[in-house]
């Protein structure tokens, strides 16, 4: 039974539904942000309070899910204690993971109205999602399972990966100033190299019971899975090095871009006074992640259309009781499929476009309060396109920050409408941050939550070629 129970769990217990973003949340709208400010506006890094900055390392993980949960761990305690328990219920279960690393992005002021950024980046997004199911880990046998769904046809799920490498560029200038308001454009050239890639989608599966009551006889059902050629090119005949040659061996390269304005309110109060920047309100809108990854199709890929006539529970456990490769998945699979055929050439999965509104609102000396809505483009495609999602919906992040120190209050809610309370803190240097409490403070929470860590170099003094004056001033 094992066989069959993994597979119902990849194929509908994990296609389930991932996001998430390129986003430092407690820095975003922060004049320091200096070159992570291009993961949520690429018109940002021009209201820079340096000349400069590098962050030759930037680490971000996150991950949700209602699957299962971690218990007995905390960042705090040994992971040696940690116990996964299976959720059980009738619902839609959903898995997200991200994890990006940011090398060597800089930041460079070309004078008082312009600046430019690069940099590299590697990203890696997986989402899955079934539909409404019922799971209870006392099941042992595949009938058991689908006896508890007979009220939840017909199932599906659908899942998908892109892991990608990119390196950018971003030009940014002031448009409009006039003292009292200004306005930044700015745009992001990216050149991305396609790492890895899959993804798995069942749909329509039917079944009804069998007369003499004895089990249950399929009646539909389809399903298709692709995964990137390069997977073929590892052999366990190989040495590590041939097998990393080859994995990154003929990978397509593929162009995108982002976009962005941010207009800006200067201050014009004696209360500004002192304070580390100058302005009292920044609006942005930013469209981000425009582009996709190409990939070839691995030799294993499949599609497969109805079951053959008298494919029973018994049946499918018999035939899968054995598996143990993919290659003896697939010949099963060829067993009780209607109709199995191996698709060719290349396919895409496009990059979570969305269009990201950031407000950024000065409170009083080096108080500020951020708010940012992120709307996703790619949801109003057509359901045959590939993409992955961003997680992120709307953050509201008080934060207090001068050039050495800082500290942020991010709250987060999620497109599943979860909400994390987060917090980050800046000590020279370093950027540490995690989105959700509940992975220090509870036992249970470790599945939903993620961390970031920032290493940025700014100069030692500010740059401000274009200092602003306040009313008393003026």
């Amino acid at each position: 039974m094992h066989p069959i129970r993994n597979f119902l769990l990849v194929s509908l217990l994990l296609s389930s539904r991932f996001c998430m973003g390129q986003n430092y949340h407690a820095i975003n709208g922060s004049p320091y942000a200096g070159s992570l400010g291009t993961g949520y506006n690429p018109a940002s890094i021009v209201n820079a309070l340096y000349a400069w900055d590098v962050t030759p390392l930037a680490v971000q993980v996150k991950q949700s899910t209602n699957a299962f949960t971690i218990n007995n761990y905390s960042l705090l305690t040994a992971p040696k204690k940690a116990k996964i328990s299976i959720q059980n219920g009738t619902k839609e279960r959903y898995a997200f993971a991200n994890q990006d690393i940011r090398l060597l992005n800089t930041k460079i002021s070309l004078n008082a109205n312009a600046a430019i950024a690069f940099g590299v980046n590697i990203r890696n997004f997986v989402y899955a999602l079934n539909g409404t199911s019922n799971w209870q880990d006392t099941i042992s046998q595949l009938s058991d399972f689908m006896k508890i769904n007979i009220g939840n046809l017909p199932l599906s799920g659908k899942s998908a990966g892109s892991s990608w490498a990119e390196i950018y560029g971003t030009y940014a200038m002031t448009i409009i100033d006039d003292g009292k308001q200004a306005l930044n454009a700015g745009i992001t050239v990216k050149i991305s190299r396609a790492l890895a890639g899959g993804y798995a989608n069942a749909a329509g599966i039917f079944y009804v019971p069998l007369a003499d009551g004895t089990g249950y006889l399929v009646t539909g059902g389809n399903i298709q899975y692709g995964y990137s050629a390069n997977f073929d090119r590892i052999s366990s005949n190989n040495t590590s090095v041939a097998n990393k040659s080859g994995f990154l061996r003929n990978a397509f390269s593929s162009p995108g871009a982002d976009i962005g304005v941010e207009y800006m309110v200067f201050s014009s109060g004696e209360e500004d006074e002192g304070s580390e920047d100058a302005y009292d309100t920044k609006i942005g809108i930013s469209l981000m992640d425009v582009g996709g990854n190409k990939y070839r199709y691995g030799r294993r890929s499949r599609q497969a259309a109805g079951p053959q006539p008298g494919v029973t529970d018994s049946v499918l456990e018999n035939k899968f009781r054995s598996v143990k490769t993919f290659d003896n998945f697939n010949d099963s699979l060829a067993l009780i499929s209607g109709t199995v055929s191996t698709p060719a050439g290349n396919f895409f999965i496009y990059q979570p476009t969305r269009i990201v509104i950031n407000a950024d609102k000065h409170i009083v000396h080096n108080f500020f309060i951020n708010a940012e809505l992120t709307l996703p483009v790619l949801s109003l495609a057509s359901k045959n396109v590939l993409y992955i999602k961003d997680m992120n919906l709307l953050a509201l992040t008080p934060r207090w920050e001068t050039k050495s120190l800082g500290a942020y209050l991010p709250l987060l809610v999620n497109t599943l409408h979860q909400l994390w309370v987060g917090g980050a803190f800046k000590a020279g240097p370093v950027l540490l941050g995690i989105d959700n409490f509940g992975n220090l403070f509870s036992k249970n929470k470790a599945q939903n939550g993620g961390l970031y860590l920032a290493f940025t170099i700014r100069p030692q003094k500010k740059y401000d070629p274009r200092p602003r004056l306040t009313a008393k001033e003026k």
